[in-house]
């Protein structure tokens, strides 16, 4: 488990790493699923990319 980072002075917390580090898996994700057609298939497109992102950064904090 990740304790806080220090980033120029500044204390980060581990949950802004995960976020981080989960930005380019989510991008990966969304862009699939756009070039798949499978965006168009929900109602809030949005609220999926949220909660997608969201899943992606507790899988993240999960397994690492």
């Amino acid at each position: 488990m990740l304790s806080e980072v220090n980033l120029v002075g500044v204390y980060v917390a581990p949950f802004m790493i995960y976020a981080g580090a989960a930005l380019p898996i989510f991008v990966a994700l969304r862009r699939l699923l756009a070039h798949a057609g499978l965006l168009r298939w929900f109602w809030h497109p949005a609220l999926l990319e949220c909660a997608l992102w969201l899943s992606v950064t507790a899988l993240l904090v999960r397994f690492v």
